[in-house]
């Protein structure tokens, strides 16, 4: 049977309101970027309205996923990732990397980052993580679509850093220093159904913890998004019009030390419908050295980091290099990986 999960409370995961984001209250942002704090502290999950998105920007990606999963399986491996070395175009289902312990994720994603210039010397250098993006050439239109959502969601993005500087009493463009160079990422996911008699061996997506700063999300209305929380119960995060949902990654929890909480979660699609999500997700750059900013004044209460995407808080690492050899563990191809340093 497939696992279960109880039906959530809107308590649990709170719906901030990021109207005072795009206002010159001060006063309204501080409290707004306190909301924050509290939901990323406690649940490390929260909803976010009046986010400033367009719904027929919303609308026009989901549009986008529906169109470039309904292709052909052939068209859709021309621009197979394992193709490549750094991780951008299909994922096919049922396909892990080099992590023995973890079992195959039943989705499926398109997944890029912002197109590099032809001159960029990481580009060039055939950094990890890097390289030209593969565009189906079934669906010529496919770049422009997806390159104005992430235009606009980008902004958000960085709104959100922003907030989240505030949240923590940093001076603005404490975070965004390591945003050096974009290579944030957008992932067009399909899930098919799950009948409640399966097995549960294979999810939509395993239980994980993002391996970036922050997630945003898109869900249509299916639902399928489960967290657990610290009393170990798998919560289900249903769709809520008009809002998105955005989660603390690996790299936040690590600058908090642990302040802020890298929530495990996963995704069975139990409507027995076709399931699609767009997630956002916000990547340091490649050369960024991450380590913790603040003293977590309570470090025993910090969630669980003994999971195979956990990055460590008692040593400094440079982001690309942690994230090249996590990426080569939950994805199949030539992941192109280097070995991590231990001084910084």
């Amino acid at each position: 049977m497939l696992p279960t999960a109880s039906k959530l409370a809107f308590t649990d995961v709170p719906v901030v309101d990021m109207a005072p984001a795009w206002s010159d209250d001060p006063p309204a942002r501080r409290r707004l970027a306190a909301d924050i704090a509290e939901a990323c502290g406690r649940v490390g999950f929260m909803y976010i309205k009046k986010h400033g998105m367009a719904q027929a920007d919303i609308d026009a990606i989901f549009k986008t996923a529906q169109d470039f999963h309904n292709l052909p399986l052939e068209a859709k491996m021309e621009v197979s990732l394992t193709k490549n070395n750094h991780a951008q175009g299909y994922l096919h289902g049922m396909t892990k990397g080099t992590e023995k312990t973890i079992s195959a994720n039943l989705q499926e994603a398109f997944q890029i980052r912002r197109p590099l210039a032809e001159d960029d010397p990481d580009l060039l250098a055939g950094k990890p993580i890097h390289g030209r993006i593969p565009w189906p050439s079934a669906m010529p239109d496919l770049q422009p679509r997806m390159m104005a959502y992430y235009d606009k969601i980008n902004k958000v993005g960085y709104e959100l850093l922003k907030l989240f500087e505030l949240s923590l009493d940093f001076p603005e463009g404490h975070l965004k220093q390591f945003f050096k160079k974009d290579m944030n990422s957008l992932r067009l996911l399909h899930y098919p159904p799950q009948k409640p008699d399966e097995d549960g061996v294979h999810l939509g997506a395993r239980a994980h913890t993002d391996t970036n700063a922050f997630t945003i999300l898109a869900q249509d209305s299916n639902g399928g998004l489960e967290v657990r929380n610290r009393e170990g119960e798998w919560v289900g995060i249903p769709p809520i019009d008009g809002t998105f949902v955005v989660n603390v990654g690996e790299v936040l929890k690590v600058w908090t030390d642990g302040v802020f909480s890298s929530t495990l979660h996963r995704v069975i699609n139990r409507s027995g419908n076709r399931r699609y999500s767009i997630p956002f997700f916000m990547y340091p750059s490649y050369d960024a050295v991450i380590r913790s900013l603040i003293k977590n004044p309570d470090p025993s209460n910090i969630a669980p980091e003994n999971l195979h995407t956990s990055m460590p808080r008692d040593k400094p690492f440079v982001y690309g290099e942690l994230k090249s050899r996590s990426t080569a563990k939950i994805m199949p191809g030539n992941i192109a990986t280097a070995p991590v340093k231990e001084d910084y």
